[in-house]
């Protein structure tokens, strides 16, 4: 029941993940005609691509963290035995939770001093841009958590070809 609840949070997290990146590249190219062919470039571009460049940076390390995507050394693990090398999974993983744990308590603290403040070319609150912590550290702990739980630490292995 909870994994499949977890399923679907990171489809939804997914697909939001893909829509920013679509309007990343759409933000952007349209910035590059409006400046090199129309000589009018927008004042908001810039600041809004950034946004969504975090959020998705944000959304695709949680995402990253449940399908085992991350960058990962596995050098000594591989060269443990076997009973060695998942607790070095484990480990790695409460690492990760422990990680987006603090990430969690300080993108409060950030949120909380950005109050008010206005982002200058596209009038969007500041506080968009850290909410996005709060948002990638939550979904992070929960799949990091899901992982531990579950037992599915470990990616799997790629098949020889």
């Amino acid at each position: 029941m909870m994994s499949v609840f977890i399923a679907k949070l990171n489809l939804i997290a997914t697909w939001i993940a893909n829509r920013l990146l679509e309007l990343i590249v759409l933000i952007t190219v349209t910035q590059v005609v409006l400046r090199y062919v129309f000589n009018k470039p927008t004042s908001w571009s810039e600041e809004v691509a950034m946004l969504f460049l975090v959020w998705y940076g944000m959304l695709s390390i949680a995402i990253g963290v449940r399908t085992h995507s991350h960058v990962a050394i596995t050098y000594l693990r591989d060269r443990s035995p076997i009973i060695v090398g998942k607790g070095l999974d484990y480990f790695a993983y409460l690492c990760i939770a422990l990680f987006s744990l603090i990430l969690l308590m300080n993108a409060h603290t950030l949120v909380n001093i950005a109050g008010a403040q206005i982002l200058p070319a596209s009038g969007l609150p500041k506080q968009l841009l850290y909410y996005s912590a709060v948002v990638g550290s939550v979904l992070t702990l929960i799949n990091a958590l899901a992982n531990i739980f579950s037992g599915d630490v470990r990616a799997k292995e790629e098949e020889a070809t």
